[in-house]
């Protein structure tokens, strides 16, 4: 077998125009023609609707290679398109090789008959995306009315990325190309296609069960080594013992050690074919188990009930090519910082790379899969049907024995839709009942085929499926938007015990950085049309400030109120997460949206565009810590509880005090309780009424707390006041700061600080701990975090809640 890439002596062109531009594969024609000035920047301004009318053109993609004397001897030689973005007319040599409709899917092309030896010239005639699904035509009776906020008319009828359409998040730019490799393999009669490795867990042993497929004859062995690299295995057997195996744990309850298996395939023609596969040992499923609250929701891990923790992963950039190794390992360890165990991979974006799994495989963190199918209504004609099966099974067969690989889901809120949403309800019974056939049937069959041990759920959120009630609470996984799009306050998430929560989310600004990035002085007003158009969601900005006016005083500037919209929405994700985990057992998930941006915008991550963090993601990397602290409030009744999502149980110490703002103590009691395993517990309950009679406004409540865990000594602070943040009669802190030889900086505080963050002005340094609270007048050092992109930083900008509104001094 002879393999290599077709990535370079690319061009692109407009369909019809004589001039040729170099074009890099990976690559598109944004990526193109913004390098070559000739579209401006997207991103910037309001460019989006140029760059997105730049779609109604059709494209023309040249390349050149040659094919070796030794490959053209080869009895077959395969031409694998693993991502073509989206429709396009393939042709080889001046000859039609085929048709391509579908980014998702990986397109394989005997080309024998077609290459010659020495030079070859590989065409791909690109159809405008827009143009393409504006003249399709449905059946009489089969139309479809469906847009989804923020998105152009007819995404449904093209299988590509639905959110390059725009979204309530991301703009309107479909872009057009190549946009993962292009392989050229040489064999003479066999080939290696794919193993499907499963596993057999009993008692001190694990049994690897070899599935191999492949193409022609030869002879088949395994290699297994172990997470140290020694060889454990060596042979032919099909099924193969580990004793005493090392398992695989979702990130803050154990290690994630992988195994190697490499498989060989032997022939007389073709010689020796390896191909290597990283596992982990595990089980893992979804305990769907009966109780007296309805039915649980719960992952399972090596028989372990886990809460999960993490947030809704959408594509990192509307230039796919852009979307490197680099950007996920970036990714993954700020799921990690902010100790998430879990990522839902969205069903309106893309199937990542190969590298997005194994980084999720490395660090811990548990895939949620939806298949790419989002918010829509799909016209489930036979050729469709045919297209999205091999979808399927493409991507299943890719990431199938990825140790990370919760579960797979059908497809994202589209059995509710049908259910609830006017703009849905009304289409024709045929396409409602095509639902059932798409999801329940036809894709959960392609799913128990090609990945059976993974657990299938048709759609989310949802109770089971067949629309059986899939916004039942008391079963299944919810979506909850009563908070932000309701507009109901904060406090209405403490209504509500989901089972498990894979949506909900609160809206932000980025930072002020990331604002200058797209935008003109003149423009940095919230509702100017440049910060209107960087803003996805109809009236959001107007949201932003109504939940603003309810918790802080309004602020002075744009960087103000940039943090403390960034306040709000790590305090609303911290209120939902606190109370859920409160509840483990009657709630298993807390994954809000989103995690990440495809553009500079205002919008629901926690770390935006640049990968900058937003006050979100530092709270997040407490809230979700394996031993969490919150504090329940109830009118002047306070309760201090801690979450265990370990597997030891934890002894807690913690000093409860109501204090002065300027950190007189009033009262104070200590406690100490041991919270058993994988569950939470109310350390202290208290009623201060008339502690705070006549001062409610001039007084906080604080909780320190300390735990040992592994040898190593945690503390952890948590806070409450007894009326809005806006009511507090905050004083001047009087910041005193010191610069340390190793970079860090020391801040204290003179009086109560309920939220501080620090930001780089000239890098991006991420910070070990950053946006907390000032409980007392001790010193608190900030360092840089050892994974930080950016390791120094020589000028810092401070916020604090009392300084958006009061002047800071000189």
């Amino acid at each position: 077998m002879i393999r290599k890439e077709l990535n370079s002596g690319f061009q692109i062109r407009i369909a019809g125009k004589p001039e040729w531009y170099s074009m890099s594969v990976p690559g598109s024609a944004m990526d193109t023609f913004c390098r070559e000035g000739i579209l401006p920047d997207p991103y910037y301004g309001t460019n989006e609707y140029e760059v997105r009318e730049f779609f109604r053109n059709d494209f023309e993609i040249r390349g050149s290679f040659r094919v070796s004397g030794e490959e053209y001897e080869k009895e077959q030689i395969l031409m694998i398109f693993h991502g073509v973005d989206t429709v396009a007319d393939i042709f080889l040599n001046g000859k039609k090789l085929g048709h391509v409709e579908n980014m998702h899917r990986v397109y394989p092309f005997s080309v024998k008959d077609w290459v010659k030896e020495g030079e070859n010239v590989l065409e791909l005639h690109v159809k405008s995306p827009i143009a393409f699904m504006e003249g399709y035509q449905p059946a009489k009776g089969r139309e479809i009315h469906m847009v989804n906020t923020g998105t152009m008319p007819g995404s449904q009828y093209i299988r590509k990325s639905h959110s390059m359409f725009g979204w309530d998040w991301g703009p309107q730019l479909p872009d057009a190309g190549i946009f993962r490799k292009i392989e050229l393999a040489s064999f003479c009669e066999s080939r290696l296609l794919d193993t499907f490795i499963r596993q057999r867990h009993e008692e001190g042993k694990v049994t690897l069960v070899m599935e191999t497929a492949l193409e022609g004859s030869g002879q088949v062995s395994y290699q297994v080594l172990d997470p140290q690299e020694q060889i454990i295995y060596e042979g032919e057997e099909k099924e193969i013992g580990i004793k005493n195996p090392d398992l695989w744990w979702p990130y803050g309850m154990g290690e994630q050690p992988l195994y190697t298996v490499k498989v060989r395939l032997v022939s007389d023609k073709d010689g020796v074919e390896e191909k290597s596969y990283r596992i982990g040992l595990r089980t893992l499923t979804v305990s769907r188990e009966e109780d007296q609250w309805g039915e649980e929701f719960a992952f399972m891990v090596n028989g372990v009930k886990i809460f999960a923790k993490g947030a809704n992963y959408i594509p990192d950039d509307c230039f796919y090519s852009h979307i490197t190794k680099e950007v996920l390992e970036r990714d993954v360890k700020a799921a990690v910082f902010a100790n998430f165990n879990c990522l839902r991979v969205w069903g309106g974006g893309y199937y990542p790379s190969d590298e997005f799994y194994d980084l999720c495989d490395e660090y811990g963190i548990l895939v949620w899969q939806d298949l790419m199918f989002a918010c829509n209504v799909y016209d489930l004609t036979e050729e469709f049907a045919e297209n999205i099966c091999e979808e399927a099974k493409d991507n299943l067969i890719r990431f199938r024995n990825h140790a990370s690989l919760a579960l797979v889901s059908g497809n994202n809120e589209m059995e509710i839709a049908w259910m609830e949403w006017k703009d849905v309800v009304g289409h024709a019974p045929s396409l409602k009942k095509d639902y059932l056939l798409q999801f329940e049937y036809l894709l959960a069959n392609v799913v128990r085929d090609y990945a059976p041990d993974t657990f299938y759920w048709p759609s989310s959120p949802c109770s089971g499926g067949s629309f059986d009630d899939p916004g039942d609470e008391n079963r299944g996984d919810s979506h909850y938007w009563d908070v932000w799009h309701g507009q109901l306050p904060f406090s209405e998430y403490l209504n509500h015990y989901f089972r498990f929560c894979s949506e909900f989310g609160f809206q932000s600004l980025p930072s002020v950085k990331t604002i200058r990035t797209f935008s003109e002085e003149k423009d940095r007003n919230l509702f100017s049309r440049v910060m209107e158009s960087h803003q996805k969601n109809p009236a959001a900005n107007g949201k932003i400030l109504y939940y603003l006016s309810e918790t802080f005083r309004y602020p002075n500037g744009l960087e103000n109120l940039s943090f403390l919209s960034q306040i709000l929405q790590g305090y609303a994700m911290k209120t939902a997460t606190d109370h859920w985990r409160r509840n483990r057992g009657r709630c298993m998930g807390s994954i809000y949206w989103q995690f990440n941006d495809n553009w500079p915008v205002a919008s629901w991550s926690s770390m935006d565009y640049y990968g900058r963090y937003k006050a979100l993601h530092y709270m997040a990397r407490r809230f979700f810590a394996p031993v969490a602290g919150s504090i329940e409030k109830k009118g002047s009744h306070m309760g201090f509880w801690i979450s265990n999502e370990t597997l030891e149980p934890v002894t807690v110490e913690a000093k409860v005090s109501l204090k002065t703002l300027d950190f007189e103590v009033l009262d104070e009691e200590t406690v100490t309780m041991t919270v058993e395993a994988m569950s939470a517990g109310c350390l202290k309950e208290k009623d201060y009424a008339e502690l705070i009679r006549g001062r409610d406004e001039s007084v906080f409540l604080s909780v320190e707390y300390v735990y040992d865990r592994d040898g190593q000594e945690i503390r952890g602070t948590e806070f409450e006041t007894f009326v809005p943040i806006k009511h507090v009669e905050l004083q001047d802190p009087g910041f005193e700061i010191r610069e340390n030889e190793d970079g860090s900086l020391t801040v204290s505080a003179k009086s109560f600080v309920p939220y501080f963050m620090l930001e780089g002005t000239e890098g991006d340094p991420i910070l070990e701990d950053n946006v907390i609270a000032f409980t007392d007048d001790k010193p608190v050092t900030f360092r840089i975090w050892k994974d930080s992109r950016d390791k120094k930083e020589h000028a810092w900008m401070i916020y604090d809640v009392y300084h958006t509104y009061e002047e800071q001094e000189e």
